[in-house]
């Protein structure tokens, strides 16, 4: 049976006002654009959907991602939205991998399968028994942690941003062409501002598309995502520099990596606790009360001693963004692991008398190479 536009328009209208969608202006765009195009019959190009959507944030020229990144995040919020509607829809959107158009299908009717009396009975009893061993042991207990469960309990979804390093295209020593990373120079903005002073580089050097993670960004997303995978809670997994700051109301962020890759994160933190400074690998605290200064500074050298932040802050649409943040690798890898215990994060919650409304703290995590061996507390304070 043909469909007609009435009905897909109002389907469209139903996805873009759910609350999976409502919150995010760029999958709305998206939805509409691919819908638009493909009611019309008309077969659109990247690009032509990268300067539509991203305007001058997207570079068709040095190959972006960021139209096949948010097509492929379109597609999973649509299919996340059709197994999380509680009214049967009418109409099914999908978006076929590797499309730039929509395409429409009525649902399918489920077969329906009888057995005996008994055996319906049976299954029905398995089926109440594993409800009722989530509803009253594993869900109330994700929601009763301390940090997790008001995560849980807010309804945003979930995305978790990997910190990844900003690389330079340029001739290397051995005189072929390469990629290398300057620690000074952590995003586009920071490479246009050397180039502005140093233009005499600017015929050999050019930003690579390519970006660089350590041993952190890796064990960090295992870590990160077998917890939310053994609760049952779905997520995003993202590089810090393909993530989209307008989302930062319309999500919970978890955000894990170096003080040089937050970005726009470093800034919402300095807002929410103007009294510290990070810069290069330390951290500042002024005291509110006396205004004594606290210094933490990493180091290197046969011992590691990584000063490491993590951050609870509120959104202000109710939303949660945590950060996980310092100069190296094994500060963010050994407070992730703390934080994804529960019962070290219930000792946390208990022992510092911390709230709802968010925390910053400091710890010291010494270590050898890239693996840490203890931690210490040196900073707390709720919001």
């Amino acid at each position: 049976m043909e469909l007609q536009f009435k009905e897909l328009k109002s389907q469209l209208q139903k996805i873009i006002e759910s609350t999976r969608f409502s919150r995010s202006n760029v999958n709305v765009a998206l939805l509409n654009l691919l819908f638009n195009s493909t009611i019309e019959g008309k077969k659109l190009k990247e690009t032509t959907i990268g300067t539509e959507i991203f305007g001058k944030n997207y570079d068709p020229i040095k190959n972006d991602t960021k139209v096949r990144v948010y097509v492929h995040n379109l597609r999973k919020k649509l299919a996340e939205y059709y197994e999380e509607s509680e009214e049967t829809d009418e109409i099914i959107f999908e978006i076929e991998k590797g499309q730039y158009q929509i395409s429409f299908r009525k649902p399918q009717p489920k077969a329906k399968t009888f057995g005996s009396r008994s055996m319906i009975l049976g299954l029905l009893l398995i089926v109440l028994s594993i409800i009722s061993v989530w509803v009253f042991v594993v869900s109330p207990r994700f929601k009763q942690t301390p940090l997790w469960g008001s995560f849980k309990s807010n309804k945003f979804p979930f995305t978790v941003l990997i910190g990844d390093h900003f690389t330079v295209e340029a001739k290397v020593p051995t005189g072929g062409t390469g990629v290398f990373r300057d620690f000074a120079i952590n995003s586009k903005q920071e490479f246009s501002e050397y180039i502005s002073k140093n233009p005499e580089n600017a015929p050999h050097m050019l930003p690579n598309r390519y970006p660089y993670i350590t041993k952190m960004g890796v064990y960090c997303s295992k870590s990160l995502s077998g917890f939310f995978y053994n609760k049952g809670v779905s997520f995003d997994l993202m590089l810090k520099s393909e993530w989209d700051n307008t989302r930062i109301n319309s999500e919970n962020v978890i955000y894990a990596g170096q003080f040089k890759t937050m970005g726009f994160l470093k800034e919402l933190f300095l807002e929410n606790y103007p009294h510290y400074n990070i810069e290069n690998s330390s951290i500042r605290i002024i005291n509110k009360e006396t205004g004594d200064q606290m210094n933490y500074n990493s180091e290197t050298g046969e011992q590691v001693i990584d000063y490491t932040l993590v951050s609870l802050i509120k959104g202000f649409q109710g939303n949660e963004i945590l950060l996980f943040a310092s100069d190296h690798d094994v500060g963010v890898i050994h407070m992730v692991d703390y934080f994804t215990n529960e019962d070290s994060v219930k000792a946390f919650y208990n022992r510092h008398h911390i709230d709802e409304s968010g925390f910053s703290a400091v710890f010291k995590v010494s270590g050898w190479e890239r693996t840490g061996l203890s931690m210490e507390l040196m900073s707390v304070e709720s919001k």
